[in-house]
């Protein structure tokens, strides 16, 4: 009796030695994997693939995968070592790609978005821009006839995976759009274009809240009376996007910069939008101050000086009580 009892244990220790051998023991033996599993593959489709790649045996995974019931890998890339457990596999790939915390603040371009995109690994730069520049491909009945989605990749945190079509990046981005925005546009639907643009330009001019809808008041001033918006943020935007140049402060010569979003030089707003403005711009512009401010300029304190005239306009230059 006891020589069966003695047998049992050794069969359920050298079992348990096995599997812990077979499943959970690290053989890792070589550099890291960027493994791709892709959208609809099945589960031995995934166990064909992990053994291509040299992560671990079909079968090892196959029969862990279904002892543990994990039998639907998700989707997407990981970083997987050639001879790691089985267990850690299977565990990644029902867990999920990693996913990245990703925060475009309010005010950022299309560029810059694309640019943070790339540098966590979300998706290439040039295909975001790519999409950017062709609204008809999401289909949404309120992008008719944008001539870019500038304005409308709405500045928020968004975790995505790594890699994630910059696609499903920007359908991510009209959705929230379509939550937070669109419904400020209820019943005024054939403003919200303008809208944006005009509060794209706000977005760039001011740096306070509080400011916001000063601004927008003096631009909506300037375009009743069929004034040119003079905004420096239009020509910092041009400069940018049609030389590629980075600036800070404008030279005399740059508002003579020939650009269709050179508010200096042409009338009316720009072809689109100059930024991806947040909620408290897009307010200001659909609830501006009630004000018959034409002019502002930009103190040291960081605050605005706002004028009627423009001989009020000089002072405030100068800096004149």
């Amino acid at each position: 009796m006891r020589s069966w009892i003695v047998l049992l244990v050794a069969l359920v220790l050298l079992g348990w030695v096995f599997v812990d051998f077979a499943f959970f023991f690290d053989h890792s033996l070589g550099a890291p994997k960027d493994v791709v599993i892709p959208k609809g593959t099945s589960l031995s489709g995934v166990a064909h693939l992990l053994e291509k790649e040299g992560i671990t045996s079909s079968f090892r995974f196959l029969v862990f995968a279904l002892l543990s019931r994990k039998t639907t890998p998700i989707a997407g890339q990981y970083r997987l070592w050639p001879g790691m457990p089985v267990a850690s596999v299977v565990r990644l790939l029902s867990q999920g790609p990693p996913r990245v915390r990703v925060t475009f603040p309010e005010g950022f371009t299309a560029e810059q978005m694309a640019e943070v995109l790339e540098h966590l690994g979300v998706c290439r730069k040039e295909e975001y821009l790519a999409f950017v520049a062709h609204p008809e491909y999401f289909a949404r009945p309120w992008l008719f006839g944008a001539k870019s989605l500038e304005g409308f990749l709405f500045p928020d945190t968004y975790f995505l995976q790594v890699p994630t079509p910059p696609s499903e990046v920007i359908a991510l981005q009209l959705d929230r759009f379509e939550e937070l925005v669109l419904p400020l546009f209820s019943g005024k639907e054939a403003l919200l274009h303008e809208s944006i643009v005009l509060a794209s330009i706000v977005e760039k001019e001011a740096r306070l809240r509080e400011e916001k809808p000063l601004v927008a008041s003096v631009f909506l001033n300037r375009l009743r009376k069929n004034m040119r918006l003079q905004s420096c943020a239009t020509v910092v935007y041009a400069l940018k996007k049609e030389k590629g140049a980075s600036v800070t402060s404008l030279w005399e010569e740059d508002l003579a910069f020939p650009s269709p979003f050179n508010t200096y030089l042409h009338e009316g707003l720009p072809p689109h939008a100059i930024c991806n403005p947040g909620l408290d711009a897009i307010r200001a512009v659909l609830e501006p101050a009630q004000t018959d401010y034409l002019y502002f300029v930009l103190q040291e304190d960081g605050k605005h000086a706002f004028a009627r005239t423009y001989e009020e306009h000089l002072k405030n230059k100068r800096g004149a009580p």
